[in-house]
């Protein structure tokens, strides 16, 4: 499955999003109807059942496709006895992984994903487990990360919140301090807050009046717990 093929699915996927006209608006204008009622008309609609089938039949076919593109970390993750269905599984973990899983979720998070699985490998290094270890590797794929894509790159940041250590402060820094970063500077000003050092504390200080109030405050919040740097 090539990334061409998941982004063609990506967009028959949003097409389906936008769903069938379910029922003619003569069956629903000035009248209320109940939810077993709404139910007996769509299990009618063939329109709609058309429409559901096709839904979910691209939606499986979509996550299938995800899955593909990265078993051979899946794969690797198997060997150190963490498996998983999905990278997202350790996303959404309630306890830490295998310690073991880090390096290999590192080398992965180079490789050429498509930005969703890539996503994913980014959020499951947020852990105590990655601290200090995957720092470098999340500052050189944020550097590499497409500037529309807002929402991933905010990603990076929530991830460095949870592993930054004091070397990578004047990195850290450097992303924060640069405007044409956007509002994915605002985990990194929560990094920095996570570190009592003067050195961030004077890049805190200089952000805290930045025009864009999300930095600003999350600025004024790291200060406020350094009091007594």
């Amino acid at each position: 499955m090539t990334k061409e093929s998941i982004l063609e699915l990506e967009k028959k996927w949003a097409d389906l999003l936008k769903g069938p006209k379910r029922l003619k608006n003569s069956e629903t204008n000035n009248k209320s109807i109940t939810a077993v009622e709404m139910q007996t008309q769509l299990k009618e609609d063939t329109a709609y059942q058309k429409w559901f089938k096709e839904s979910e039949e691209i939606r499986i076919a979509l996550e299938a496709a995800y899955r593909r593109e990265y078993q051979s970390l899946t794969d690797e993750l198997k060997a150190i006895d963490v498996h998983i269905e999905s990278i997202w599984d350790l996303v959404n973990l309630k306890s830490s992984y295998n310690k073991a899983a880090v390096p290999i979720l590192i080398r992965h998070l180079s490789e050429p994903y498509h930005i969703k699985n890539k996503e994913g490998i980014v959020r499951a290094l947020a852990v105590k487990e990655a601290k200090g270890d995957a720092c470098q590797a999340i500052i050189d794929e944020y550097h590499k990360a497409p500037r529309d894509k807002s929402d991933y790159r905010w990603a990076f940041g929530n991830t460095m919140a949870e592993i930054i250590t004091k070397e990578y402060i004047d990195q850290v820094s450097r992303i924060v301090l640069d405007k044409t970063n956007g509002e994915s500077r605002h985990m990194f000003v929560r990094a920095l807050g996570k570190i009592k050092s003067p050195k961030a504390k004077e890049t805190l200080l200089r952000v805290s009046k930045d025009e864009d109030e999300l930095i600003s405050k999350e600025a004024g919040k790291a200060l406020g717990k350094m009091k007594t740097i």
